[in-house]
């Protein structure tokens, strides 16, 4: 049994540098069910770790987390596992814990390259337990999805996240952020916004490491992480606060709000990374605000931030 008999694929994405990582998936984290959130977590991973690092990923998907070690404890050496910057295991959920003999082997693997188990039991006694910045290593993340909640997403942002110091190690030293065209670009349609639905503030965020981050605004912020991570779920339009309550109990910007509307910036196989996001401090009615423009600008805005990644 050799690596290309379990080679599920092969995905990438350009950018300065490489970072090269290994999807161990369970079988059911592979197959399509046909619904548009399940059995994404490859490409959800690979889109998450690309938008936080800024740098190109090569991400190895390979299937059955136990079949796999096995292969590894018999064919020692025969499988530079040294060459990926970390190994991500993800076993199906409900699954039982692995045996004490491959959990040995993960020990191993940690010995050499950074771990990360992604599952809903105990999945191993972490012997090599890694800080947030180490190159090697092992750590475990426990998900628990919510009825309706979609894994591949949690697997993605809790992945991205405990990788992000790891990559930052990977990388070159650090240099002073050369100006580009994005900031111009987001900023004007931030301008676009705020002028076209007659609002004190209009700002676009993205989501990086579980933090959101400000790129363009007009008028105060978003202010609240919450809240670009509630608009970044899904469209939001809240024309009364006064009247209508959800924003008051999902999130609370910055300041005075009667008027917020908010669009998430999405990826192309539709994950979202942020939010395009306007406010006022008065009312509007439902003949003020036309959902089609921000959904446009929202487009315009993910565009120029996908490009701006595909050709850094």
């Amino acid at each position: 049994m050799s690596m290309s008999d379990l080679t599920a694929a092969r995905l990438q994405r350009p950018g300065p540098g490489r970072s090269r990582i290994l999807l161990v998936a369970g079988r059911t984290w592979l197959e399509s069910t046909g619904s548009p959130d399940e059995h994404r977590a490859p490409v959800r991973l690979l889109d998450r770790l690309w938008l936080s690092s800024r740098r190109g990923i090569e991400l190895d998907v390979v299937c059955d987390v136990g079949r796999v070690l096995r292969l590894l404890e018999s064919v020692s050496g025969a499988w530079d596992v040294g060459v990926y910057d970390a190994i991500v295991l993800l076993p199906d959920l409900g699954r039982p814990a692995l045996s004490p003999r491959l959990q040995r082997v993960i020990d191993r693997l940690a010995g050499l390259t950074r771990v990360i188990g992604v599952t809903d039991t105990a999945l191993h006694d972490p012997v090599r337990p890694a800080g947030s910045r180490d190159v090697t290593g092992w750590s475990e993340l426990r998900i628990v999805p919510e009825p309706g909640e979609c894994p591949a997403a949690m697997v993605a942002e809790a992945v991205g996240t405990a990788m992000l110091g790891v990559l930052e190690v990977a990388q070159a030293p650090a240099t002073e952020p050369r100006p580009t065209a994005l900031v111009e670009h987001l900023q004007r349609i931030a301008v676009i916004a705020s002028t076209a639905f007659e609002v004190g503030s209009a700002a676009i965020a993205v989501l990086t490491a579980g933090h959101a981050r400000t790129l363009a605004a007009v008028g105060p912020g978003l202010g609240d992480q919450a809240c670009v991570r509630a608009a970044a779920m899904r469209p939001m339009v809240v024309l009364d606060t006064w009247r209508d309550t959800r924003l008051a109990r999902d999130v609370v910007p910055r300041g005075e709000v009667r008027f917020f509307a908010a669009h998430p910036l999405e990826l192309a196989d539709g994950s979202a990374m942020g939010a395009l996001a306007i406010s006022d401090v008065e009312p509007r009615s439902a003949d003020e605000f036309d959902p089609e423009v921000l959904h446009d600008l929202a487009v315009l805005a993910s565009a120029e931030l996908q490009y701006a990644g595909a050709s850094a």
